[in-house]
């Protein structure tokens, strides 16, 4: 039994890197399209049994709820990889058998590519999806559940191989450009007008420059 593991982060310290170019309040409506957006492509992959979304923010997990998933309140505070961590025991003590781990912030991903990367799956292994730079890990999947300890953050990419190759264990690198483009930066932003659908969520949210508003998103 495939789970789906999807961390988020909301308020108004959610994609800071994107300050130069959007104020909080359009940059925590971006993070919550991208959110939906990759809910939509999990709970759209019939090879996955269950979503989680984990998160501290209520507006995450209720976006959870209304998307057929469930939420995990995050109870630490030590960061991304302590709330995977959390996610995976949650996961295990359901019965999952494998997990696919997917960032919040990626707009263009689609239900055949997750089902891609569970096709790919040894039966004891793991598969990483690179972000475009191929220096970030955007997508994990992992069979067992617990077989990978995430490591999570920029050169992610690098610390989970070395992980994989200290430890012996079957790995699939599969570039996928639906998974590659997370959302960090204002370079990111502007590939994604370029690239998202306006049947997406956050294709739905971008529009072109109107007035002073930056790069056009709405509030």
């Amino acid at each position: 039994m495939i789970w789906a593991i999807v961390p988020a982060k909301f308020g108004r310290s959610a994609k800071e890197r994107l300050a130069p170019v959007l104020s909080p309040d359009p940059r925590e409506s971006l993070a919550k399209s991208m959110l939906v957006d990759v809910l939509r492509a999990l709970e759209g992959c019939s090879v996955v049994e269950r979503t989680l979304v984990v998160s501290r923010d209520e507006t995450a997990l209720s976006l959870a709820r209304a998307a057929g998933a469930e939420g995990l309140r995050e109870t630490g505070r030590a960061g991304l990889n302590a709330s995977v961590r959390e996610a995976i025991a949650y996961c295990m003590g359901r019965g999952a058998t494998g997990v696919v781990i997917a960032m919040g912030d990626l707009p263009l991903l689609e239900a055949p590519d997750v089902a891609t990367a569970v096709a790919r799956l040894p039966e004891r292994g793991v598969v990483l999806l690179p972000s475009a730079d191929g220096t970030g890990t955007n997508v994990v999947a992992a069979r067992p559940v617990d077989l990978l300890r995430p490591e999570f953050g920029p050169g992610s990419l690098a610390r989970h191989l070395a992980q994989t190759r200290r430890r012996k264990l079957e790995t699939v690198v599969h570039e996928c450009p639906g998974a590659a483009l997370d959302v960090d930066t204002p370079a990111d932003l502007e590939r994604l007008r370029a690239a998202a659908g306006p049947a997406t969520a956050t294709g739905a949210l971008l529009s072109p420059p109107v007035g002073e508003r930056p790069v056009g998103l709405r509030a």
